[in-house]
């Protein structure tokens, strides 16, 4: 195989980004950071809506810590955080680390559009109400849930009272278990130009595409939807020619699905257990599997390699890889989701 047509997996940036979308915000509100939404029968989604325009507005430094996965497969990531309005955010490792290689993940203006998808997709998905109140880093937040059709919780918010910032997410699945948190464990508003815990940063890479219609006309595969409640919120891009590489989100309003396209083939030498992925075989096709923590799916077809990051229930990430080519061509996810299963990839099962 050529060094050209080698799969590279995705840089830091790329895994950071899953910690990016704390909760689906969005630019327009009708309420002022620090006032209270009104009472309505819209209640928690004017709730979140405050939290979009404080974390626009509202600079921010803490520590947070993210779970990702259930059961003994569950992976807890500490990273410090740097917001300043306006200009964009940054991660780091954990408070007293050093040579953890910090980004500064974007600027907030890039992130706006894709906000407000992801309000609109809760809102078409999820009945989003109040639920009572919390308290997160000795701060007073009001609780808001996302529940099914079928009434159980997929979701729930923790908004501070006082800014309107959001402090905790929690992502539940199907049986009721937490799949994926973040949370703030240190929080404070006075940022200052010293407050950044981060000694080397890197530029934002990617550059948005308007819509999935430039590349679907040069042949890459860009499905509007990888299942009913999986919608295409945003397609960025990368490099040029062969080495290019497509970023595509989709998104329920809760859980944000990465999928990274590029053209080639993978190195099926090395089995990727490298990685710390597993290489699994099922029906005549191949896919490296690591469901440790945040889970991933790399696989190739049609002359395609696709890699699939997902802090997400399990449903959700089987949901998503159904919705893209396998490697066999036809029926291929339908068996390996049931191999995995089997053999107990699926964290809890």
């Amino acid at each position: 195989m050529s060094g050209e047509d080698r799969w590279r997996p995705p840089a830091l940036v790329l895994v950071l980004l899953a910690l990016l979308i704390l909760v689906p915000v969005t630019a327009a509100s009708s309420s002022r950071a620090g006032q209270a939404p009104p009472d309505g029968d819209d209640d928690g989604m004017a709730w979140l809506r405050r939290a979009a325009k404080a974390a626009h507005e509202t600079s921010y430094a803490g520590v947070q810590a993210v779970t990702s996965g259930t059961g003994p497969e569950a992976e807890t990531r500490v990273v410090q955080v740097v917001h300043r309005a306006g200009s964009g955010t940054e991660y780091g490792g954990p408070p007293g680390t050093t040579g953890a290689a910090p980004v500064v993940v974007a600027p907030s203006s890039t992130l706006l559009e894709m906000d407000g998808k992801l309000l609109r997709a809760l809102a078409d998905n999820y009945r989003v109400t109040r639920a009572g109140s919390g308290t997160i880093c000795g701060r007073a937040a009001t609780v808001v849930e996302a529940r099914r059709a079928n009434d159980t919780v997929a979701g729930r918010f923790w908004i501070d009272d006082t800014t309107g910032l959001p402090l905790r997410r929690e992502v539940r699945d199907a049986a009721g278990r937490i799949a994926h948190s973040t949370e703030f464990t240190e929080f404070r508003t006075d940022v200052g130009a010293d407050a950044a815990p981060m000694s080397a940063h890197h530029a934002w890479p990617w550059t948005a595409v308007a819509s999935g219609e430039e590349p679907r006309g040069d042949g890459w595969p860009v499905p509007d939807h990888l299942d009913w409640d999986l919608r295409l919120i945003e397609v960025w891009s990368k490099g040029e020619a062969e080495d290019r590489v497509l970023h595509l989100s989709y998104s329920d309003g809760l859980s944000v699905v990465s999928v990274f396209v590029q053209r080639g083939r993978l190195d099926h030498e090395s089995g990727g257990t490298g990685d710390g992925l597993t290489a699994v075989v099922e029906g005549g096709g191949t896919v490296l599997v690591d469901d440790a923590g945040q889970r991933r799916r790399v696989w190739e077809a049609d002359g395609f390699v696709f890699t699939v990051l997902a802090d997400a229930p399990e449903e959700t990430v089987a949901a998503a890889v159904g919705g893209l080519p396998g490697p066999d061509g036809s029926g291929f996810w339908s068996r390996v989701a049931r191999g995995f299963e089997r053999i107990g990839s699926w964290p809890g099962a």
